[in-house]
């Protein structure tokens, strides 16, 4: 029958059939626990297993995967050598006689020395706990090997689904803690063959071989092996250990008791327990594991990236893999740090940019070796970027990289990390995409994948907990405030207005020669003079003189004066025009500069001050990524880079939770002149209202979308289309504010 199900299965993909499995493992190269047992026992409704030495750790390592599948009615047959290790024998049964040597009448009260041995240690004393219940609920039969002379140290197991599919695996590997252990101090070297009973000719008499033999001692041994199962002396010795009374019970133990070995066991990695991920960030860690460790999670700012990814990293930091972050600035590697910190306190941390010199750090080497040890590298994306620390890095091995605003990565100088071979990476980035740019975007395609494995949209719904009961939330309203949009039109004055005619006739010029020479234009591979152009057309729109003038008509309608707003301005001359014509209206409000040139003294009052008061801060782009205002509840953009990635940045800025805070407000500033000569609509009108229709989409006041939507069919935009428009300005600025 079991033959029958097998061949009408084998075309099919059910069961066990539908992992992935390597055919070979090992305790190198592999998490044993999550890359083949995990998945194993979720298609599985037996598991058979003969090992050599016995101890029950098997289930400090297992617990909750074999937990959930005897739950689920799994079935459980281990047998197993009643043979102490030789440390244990000492600490068990001093003067006893040699190992292996033992009569048979003397195997069941060597058995009762091992639970003995076990339950003078508190975390294997659990175990005993465990195995108990295991037993009593029918879950689990525990055979005995008994082979004179000698001890049984054969490794097999074998997986069983529902459609007879069978997963058998054979090699050095014991189910004890070095055998299988998650932390790899812990780990011997082991591995062991994988054979499944539908693969070819060779596999499957491979499998039918192992079979035969687990079928033999189960059923009271093969050749000088005899087997048993646990006499009524044992049962009685184990049905002393009562602390559990189900499986559910166990789960709760065992997730402190884990917690327990990593932060004492392992003696090395302290987890501040109290941080808690919500599912969505849970869902975007296991799409990473099961993209093979490599991939970028999209999720809007505010919605917690820093922690998903720092919460992803424990296996690899159980692992001893060297971890290496970067991130774009020098704000962001300062907070970045204060997190790792704060959740991991007891792992050194090699900083590599701002004011750290990480080549005088004496220990530096370590951060690199071949060593089994926890440890992060935290670096600007300029520093590891730069000769000397691409030597370096480049000695060490299995390096896992992590890169936060992993855009950025893509840019010429920044990309040369991605030339370096990873062991495992993960990106990190509100908005991934690199447009007009198809070399860079084809750099971190080859690197991380064409599609974010994770793709959290801010209009999305996600789902919590509360009060023990499963719910869907908006992202917006739960983890980010709810926001109103509201815009204000201007249009080039007589100036302005020839100079970008001006250049917007070079641009055509020069657009239609390179268009003879080659199809480059068109693939986005601007020449250097065309980019220059078209960066400087866009500086006009940017700093458009009726910008200045409109900021005091804004306050007057929308500002409160208990309110905290950040004003977005193109560069420090036209911060400073703003700043002092707010200041000449406004004397009675706090008015405050922010912009990279200061001193952090000076950055650090200003952030102070707009914590602990209404006030309007006025800044440049320095505030793009990484410092953090969450007080603030409004943003006023002013000048906006027409690549998405700036705007929707800068709405994060301003939808960060907070006490107290209901909503946002956000304003935007549309540059909408009148048609060029030729009667066409200028192309600044399609992104500033592409811009518009994409905040306003998401708005409260959704009201506003339908005054956006004639505009859109007065200059004849397609808001679909158009909202795909890049950018006209190189957005790679190296400077490490």
């Amino acid at each position: 029958m079991d033959d029958e199900i097998v061949k009408n299965n084998r075309m099919n993909k059910y069961g066990l059939k539908k992992l992935f499995l390597k055919t070979e493992y090992n305790t190198d190269d592999d998490d044993i626990i999550q890359d083949f047992y995990k998945p194993c026992f979720l298609e599985s409704i037996k598991y058979d297993r003969a090992v050599g030495f016995f101890r029950a750790n098997i289930y400090k390592e297992l617990g909750i995967h074999l937990l959930n599948f005897v739950r689920n009615y799994g079935k459980v047959r281990l047998v197993c050598s009643p043979d102490l290790s030789e440390a244990d024998e000492n600490y068990a049964r001093e003067g006893y006689y040699l190992r292996g040597k033992r009569m048979e009448e003397e195997i069941e009260i060597s058995l009762i020395k091992i639970f003995e041995a076990m339950s003078k240690n508190p975390l294997e004393k659990d175990c005993l706990e465990m195995l108990r219940l295991l037993i009593e609920k029918d879950s689990l039969d525990l055979y005995i090997a008994i082979r004179k002379g000698g001890i049984y140290h054969r490794k097999i197991g074998m997986f069983t689904d529902k459609f007879s599919n069978k997963v058998i695996f054979s090699g050095s590997g014991n189910e004890t803690l070095p055998g299988i252990g998650a932390i790899e101090d812990w780990s011997n070297d082991e591995d062991f063959d994988i054979y499944r009973n539908w693969g070819d000719d060779f596999e499957i008499k491979k499998a039918k071989t192992k079979e035969e033999h687990l079928i033999k001692l189960f059923s009271g041994g093969s050749g000088k092996t005899k087997t048993r199962l646990l006499s009524d002396t044992e049962k009685e010795y184990l049905s002393k250990f009562r602390k559990y009374n189900s499986f559910e019970d166990c789960i709760d133990e065992i997730e402190k008791r884990d917690k327990k070995i990593v932060n004492e066991g392992a003696g090395k990695l302290e987890i501040k327990t109290d941080k808690k991920l919500y599912p969505y960030q849970i869902d975007a860690i296991e799409c990473w594991k099961k993209s093979n460790y490599n991939g970028i999670i999209s999720m809007p700012t505010g919605t917690g990236k820093t922690l998903t990814a720092l919460f992803a990293l424990q296996e690899s930091l159980f692992k001893g893999y060297p971890i290496l972050i970067v991130v774009p600035t020098n704000i962001l590697l300062d907070q970045w740090n204060k997190v790792i910190i704060d959740l991991y306190p007891n792992i050194p941390i090699l900083l590599a940019g701002g004011n750290s010199n990480w080549r005088e750090n004496p220990n530096k080497r370590m951060f690199i070796m071949d060593i089994k040890k926890p440890r992060i590298i935290l670096s600007t994306m300029s520093t590891a970027s730069t000769n000397r620390f691409l030597d370096f890095i480049s000695q060490g091995q299995n390096i896992i990289l992590i890169a936060d605003e992993v855009h950025r990565l893509g840019s010429p100088v920044y990309s040369k990390l991605l030339k370096l071979h990873f062991f495992r990476k993960l990106g990190l980035s509100a908005t991934p995409m690199r447009l007009f740019d198809p070399e860079g975007s084809q750099l971190l395609n080859e690197s991380f994948g064409y599609e974010p494995i994770y793709n959290l949209k801010i209009d999305s719904k996600v789902k919590i907990f509360k009060n023990g009961k499963e719910i869907m939330v908006p992202i917006l309203g739960h983890f980010l405030s709810k926001y109103n949009y509201y815009y204000y039109n201007i249009d080039f004055t007589g100036e302005e207005k020839e100079e970008w005619d001006r250049i917007t006739n070079s641009i055509r010029k020069l657009s239609a020669i390179n268009r003879n020479k080659d199809d480059n234009l068109i693939k986005g591979k601007y020449s250097e003079r065309l980019k220059m152009l078209l960066i400087n057309r866009s500086r006009i729109a940017k700093k458009a003189e009726n910008k200045i003038n409109i900021i005091v008509e804004i306050i007057k309608e929308r500002y409160k004066e208990n309110k905290k707003w950040i004003v977005y301005c193109e560069d420090e001359e036209q911060l400073n025009q703003v700043s002092s014509l707010l200041k000449k209206n406004f004397n009675y409000y706090i008015i405050l500069n922010y912009y990279s040139k200061m001193s952090q003294d000076e950055k650090d009052r200003v952030k102070s001050t707009f914590e602990n008061n209404p006030s309007l801060i006025v800044s440049i782009r320095c505030l793009d990524e990484g410092v953090d205002f969450p007080d603030a509840d409004g943003a006023v953009i002013l000048a906006s880079s027409t690549n998405p990635r700036q705007y929707i940045q800068r709405r994060g800025r301003v939808l960060r939770k907070a006490l107290n805070k209901k909503e946002a407000t956000i304003i935007d500033v549309l540059v909408l002149p009148q048609s060029d000569e030729s009667g066409l609509p200028y192309s600044i009108i399609k992104t500033e209202l592409a811009r518009a229709w994409a905040f306003s989409k998401n708005a409260l006041n959704q009201t506003i979308t339908h005054d956006l939507w004639k505009l859109c069919m007065d200059y004849n935009v397609d808001t679909n289309y158009d909202s795909i428009i890049g950018t006209e300005e190189g957005d790679d600025f190296s400077i490490e504010e």
